[in-house]
């Protein structure tokens, strides 16, 4: 009996069979969780879906909805105002703020006395009224997108999209070689053979 349990003991075939496991897979990225992917594809749909609604409810873009918004808050405004703080892009803001005009949604006044021409944008009644319009409805989208989220979660949401933001510059540091648990890695079948075989 003793002699059976000390040969037991020294069995050791879960490490032989790790090795073989490993010779016949390979790590691969896995996207599903990988942070970066995941979040550019969220913000591609979520972006593909307004871009469909609001031109149809509205009679704007989704950029020209973000203009007018801003605004809302913090006008008068220049363009360098808007694309600096809005998070849209100069051309964007040049485009969108050219069309809003020819829409009547906006007016755009000279800045007397300023050196490099700067110009003032404000709504016009037209503008206001569209956002007034769009209020509930934006907020019902918003609504449906967050259902089964309470207010806690959606904290912890906004924290974690923080952190990232924050994490953004510090991609290229150097780190140890160790893959934490929760890498966004899997194991496939190796489909070629390895180097040099």
């Amino acid at each position: 009996m003793s002699s059976r349990i000390a040969t037991n003991r020294t069995k050791t075939p879960a490490p032989r069979r790790a090795a073989r496991e490993d010779a016949r897979s390979e790590l691969v990225i896995d996207f599903e969780r990988y942070v970066p992917t995941v979040l550019s594809s969220l913000v591609a749909k979520l972006r593909a879906n307004a871009n469909a609604f609001f031109p149809q409810a509205y009679g704007v873009s989704l950029a020209e909805w973000r203009v007018l918004s801003f605004l809302r808050e913090h006008e008068p405004a220049s363009a360098y105002d808007i694309w600096t703080n809005a998070q849209l892009d100069k051309a964007v803001v040049s485009r969108e703020t050219t069309s809003l005009r020819k829409k009547g949604l906006i007016e755009l006044t000279p800045v007397r006395g300023s050196a490099r021409n700067r110009t003032e944008i404000r709504l016009t009644s037209q503008g206001v009224a569209l956002l007034d319009r769009s209020l509930d409805e934006t907020l019902r989208r918003h609504s449906n997108l967050t259902a089964g989220l309470d207010a806690k979660a959606l904290e912890s949401f906004f924290r974690v999209v923080a952190h990232i933001e924050h994490r953004i510059p510090h991609m290229a540091d150097q780190t140890s070689n160790a893959v934490p648990a929760h890498a966004p890695v899997k194991r496939i079948a190796k489909r070629r053979p390895p180097t040099g075989a």
